[in-house]
């Protein structure tokens, strides 16, 4: 797999829809996103998505984790 195309951004947040099209990417299934209140300072979004069993959304997550660190 290559993942070059990935870029996170100029200071190394990605953007909401990057983060949905790796979510894509990884066969993510009714992927839901949720605008935060400006109130909340640490989160903009909050993403939620199910998946095809618990494996499944383990290795999304583990994926999601290992893109952003």
């Amino acid at each position: 797999m290559d993942f070059t195309f990935v870029v996170g951004g100029a200071t190394g947040v990605f953007d909401v829809e990057e983060v949905v099209d790796l979510l894509r990417g990884e066969n993510a299934q009714d992927i839901c996103v949720i605008s935060v209140p400006a109130e909340f300072k640490y989160v903009d979004y909050l993403v939620i998505v199910t998946g095809h069993s618990t494996r499944h959304l383990r290795a999304m997550a583990a994926y999601i984790k290992w893109m952003v660190s």
